[in-house]
């Protein structure tokens, strides 16, 4: 019964790290991150959990080149995902994208 105050503290999300190309969280890279982001390109799958893992060129876009471009690095020696790779990190690039902990 008094004047009464609140104050919001308005603090940015941790940074979330990643391993380019693990599109579903698994900790390694291999076919099923190429299935998951094509299922939700094509199959209206849920979006992987790290869709910034799921862009493999790093062009801040999910699109038909990003399952090729890991496709054909590990079964036709394509160029490795662009970094954070091949260890988890932060995304030094600028992009919508996003990854959930």
């Amino acid at each position: 019964s008094g004047p009464h105050a609140a104050v919001a503290i308005f603090a940015p999300p941790p940074e979330s790290t990643f391993m380019r190309g693990d599109a579903n969280r698994s900790g390694k890279l291999d076919i099923a991150d190429a299935i998951a982001s094509l299922a939700y390109q094509f199959a209206a799958a849920a979006p992987p959990p790290c869709l910034d893992a799921a862009d493999v060129d790093d062009d801040g876009r999910i699109l038909i080149n990003d399952p090729i471009y890991l496709l054909a690095w590990l079964f036709a020696d394509g160029p490795p995902p662009r970094p954070p790779f091949p260890d988890a990190g932060p995304d030094t690039t600028e992009d919508q994208l996003t990854c959930w902990p």
